[in-house]
């Protein structure tokens, strides 16, 4: 289990009736046209991608889930993976999350790559149409439906009189530019995991223009129904209605959560920094570390805010943030006297936080701070096994030679080696056995009742 447990922050205030079988989409996200917005399916994600797609909504979000016995979201087990009915679909469910959300991936890119002919990398010096360098220019901005940047969309720009064949990858706020363009009429072809592809031909470039082709790109169509497998059971996605995540009420709070400085500045005097809001249940400072907005980080700790306050799920502000937190950001909440090794109500550290986020910046300063390599969650798993079952080869590198217990095993008698072994993570799997590490044996659960 990951340790952030920010999804206990779902509420259904007013369900939605509409229909999610009936909706435009993929297994992850679809386009509801009854309030033209973009609705998650969280049981369709780990937990992991679910609390990362809620914390960094920003209060604006329209989910569908599987409930569990405590009303909470069901998620998919690190390592499961969906069941399509009938016959197997193809991956392009498998990369909506990152598409659709605009979240920071391998995908994501802060520069525009192009690539010419198949594929191939090939540096602008060296591209066939090199001696038109300073020719026209197509440039543009890919969103989804909502506005939001898609990055890692590839976008082609083709003329067959020319043979010619120009790629570029969107960057992380779905821009992209391809130069060097020869007077004449181009097809452009915009795809992206998850979305209908968008393809606009005859469009005439004219020499040394630059033609601006901003595109929203729709989700694309459903291609399969779906089922989740959790622990031996079977399950199927309900078609109850959304819910929305809550946003703070309170000003100074909102403001904190829309990552707006000058309006949480012009609020502070005379506030109580550390008020938890009514609805969302959440703090200022919480909200800063989260959107890892050291300036207001820093504003609110000089104004009195407590970092060990906790939260509902037992969690101080040092277990929040994500992969975008700085060192500097951690530091800042040590030296105003954060506790680096105490736990939430499942057992988890910040260290496991640093682990399971991939922030190895953050994850080095806390080892600096002196955090418990070794402490066990309530399931028995260490910051080490957790960085193992997601893949963070370079965090499991880091924890590792820091002297963490290679061979450590849970409540079910895995080890971080039997966690990597499960999940496919094969970096990982040839980093742990170089150092050691015997693979354990898993425990079998046994059936609960044989029938007679």
């Amino acid at each position: 289990m990951a340790p952030k447990t920010f999804l206990k922050n779902l509420t259904v205030a007013s369900p939605c009736n509409a229909d999610w079988n009936s909706m435009t989409g993929n297994d992850q996200v679809r386009f509801c046209e009854h309030c033209s917005f973009e609705v998650h399916n969280l049981s369709a994600m780990t937990r992991t991608q679910a609390e990362r797609l809620v914390t960094r909504s920003n209060g604006r979000l329209c989910v569908q889930y599987i409930q569990d016995p405590h009303g909470g979201p069901v998620t998919i087990p690190v390592g499961k993976k969906l069941h399509h009915l009938n016959r197997r679909v193809s991956q392009i469910a498998a990369g909506a999350f990152t598409a659709a959300l605009s979240v920071t991936s391998a995908i994501a890119q802060e520069s525009t790559e192009v690539r010419v002919g198949g594929g191939r990398d090939v540096p602008p010096a060296t591209q066939p149409m090199a001696r038109w360098a300073l020719g026209a220019s197509v440039v543009g901005t890919v969103t989804d439906q909502n506005g939001a940047a898609i990055p890692g969309a590839t976008v082609s720009v083709s003329n067959e009189e020319f043979n010619l064949a120009l790629y570029a990858s969107t960057s992380a706020d779905g821009r992209f530019r391809i130069d060097g363009l020869r007077t004449g009429s181009y097809n452009v072809r915009i795809e992206a995991p998850g979305f209908a592809a968008d393809e606009s031909n005859g469009i005439y470039v004219s020499q040394n223009a630059e033609i601006r082709m901003d595109r929203s790109l729709k989700v694309a169509a459903i291609e399969e129904n779906i089922e989740i497998e959790l622990n031996g059971e079977t399950r199927f996605i309900s078609t109850g209605g959304m819910v929305a995540y809550v946003a703070p009420e309170h000003p100074f709070v909102r403001a904190a959560q829309e990552d707006d400085l000058e309006t949480l500045a012009g609020l502070i005097s005379g506030m109580d920094v550390n008020l938890r809001d009514p609805r969302s249940k959440t703090t200022a400072l919480e909200h800063a570390v989260r959107n890892a907005n050291r300036e207001m980080v820093q504003l609110l700790l000089s104004s009195g805010a407590r970092v060990n306050l906790k939260n509902s799920a037992g969690q101080t502000v040092l277990m929040m943030f994500d992969a975008d937190a700085t060192s500097d950001l951690v530091w800042d909440l040590i030296n105003a006297g954060a506790k680096v090794n105490v736990k939430d109500d499942g057992g988890n550290t910040a260290l496991m936080q640093a682990a399971t986020a991939n922030n190895l910046e953050a994850l080095k300063a806390l080892l600096d701070a002196s955090a418990e390599l070794n402490t066990k969650n309530k399931g028995g798993r260490t910051a080490l096994m957790l960085a193992a079952s997601e893949g963070h080869v370079n965090i499991v590198r880091t924890l590792v030679l820091a002297g963490a217990d290679i061979n450590l095993s849970d409540e079910d008698k895995m080890n971080a080696l039997a966690h990597a072994l499960e999940n496919d993570h094969a970096a990982v799997v040839r980093f742990l056995k170089s150092k050691g590490a015997v693979e354990a044996v898993v425990k079998v659960k046994k059936e609960e009742e044989e029938e007679e």
